[in-house]
């Protein structure tokens, strides 16, 4: 999607039917992500692993740490929670991808 608001839209809709906890924290983390809110989005990313490992909250959470530094040292971190993602199931969503 080129349109912010329609993809603004969708997560906001996806969050509010999502089927367990873990899922509508990663989606309440790409909506604080994508509003300018990158920590808030990291934590949300956190919480959500803490509930349960998934790709999508692992992924959020790489896409964040590496959005909110540009510490070279980051990198590292970033590569080991996307090798960390690719050990988990996926819903196939990629929410906020």
């Amino acid at each position: 999607l080129n349109c912010p608001e329609a993809a603004m839209r969708s997560l906001q809709l996806a969050r509010q039917h999502a089927a367990t906890e873990p899922e509508r924290l990663v989606y309440e983390g790409w909506i604080l992500y994508d509003t300018g809110h990158c920590e808030e989005g990291l934590r949300k990313a956190e919480e959500s692993l803490n509930l349960q490992r998934s790709f999508e909250a692992f992924f959020l959470k790489a896409y964040a740490l590496a959005d909110s530094s540009p510490d070279p040292s980051y990198s590292m971190k970033v590569i080991s929670l996307l090798e960390d993602a690719l050990k988990c199931p996926s819903d196939r969503l990629r929410k906020g991808q």
